[in-house]
């Protein structure tokens, strides 16, 4: 039934394409120009879990990712905001990475984003996914900065599997193609 209500969302905010093209594309996390996004304005960042910080699956964060928060944790203020449901794995990440975080976000949707109760403006923020359909729609939709990477590995779960094909007709329809990265 969910399912059913996503899909008929989405098929409803394809009349607007703009909501799917992302206004940053790079390989992956530590691609992105975070000076870039700081000169910006941006004072938020929203990263997704799985395959964009960390393996899915695997739930154990390497040393590079550790530096890289940390360094940005110096300028930003730096948030997971994830679909899953495995809160005590996502517990762990976020206390090795000393970070706060929301589990089962439902991203597009707009009522894990509101969960945050940031203190900044729209155009403040910063969503960082590898998903099309969860965390760029949802991050256009609240009117944020969304950067779309590419996925760490695609080991993922059945729902995940699905958006990826009909990510695959969007990015076709809004001539983005993976691997062919843009700021």
């Amino acid at each position: 039934m969910v399912l059913f209500f996503f899909c008929y969302d989405i098929i409803k905010m394809v009349n607007s394409m703009s909501k799917f093209i992302p206004n940053m594309y790079k390989k992956d996390i530590f691609s992105i120009d975070y000076s870039f996004l700081k000169d910006k304005g941006i004072k938020v960042l929203l990263f997704d879990f799985d395959n964009t910080l960390i393996e899915k699956g695997n739930y154990i964060i390497n040393d590079k990712t550790i530096k890289l928060i940390s360094k940005l944790k110096k300028d930003f203020i730096v948030y997971i905001l994830s679909n899953s449901i495995h809160k005590n794995k996502i517990k762990k990440v976020s206390e090795k990475l000393d970070i706060p975080y929301i589990s089962g976000s439902r991203k597009p949707f707009k009522t894990g984003f509101k969960k945050l109760k940031l203190d900044a403006k729209e155009q403040e923020i910063a969503m960082i996914g590898d998903q099309l359909l969860t965390d760029v729609l949802g991050g256009n939709r609240m009117n944020y900065y969304t950067i779309l990477i590419d996925p760490i590995n695609y080991n993922e779960i059945i729902f995940t599997k699905i958006n990826r094909v009909f990510e695959r007709v969007i990015l076709n329809m809004v001539k983005v193609k993976r691997g062919e990265y843009y700021d």
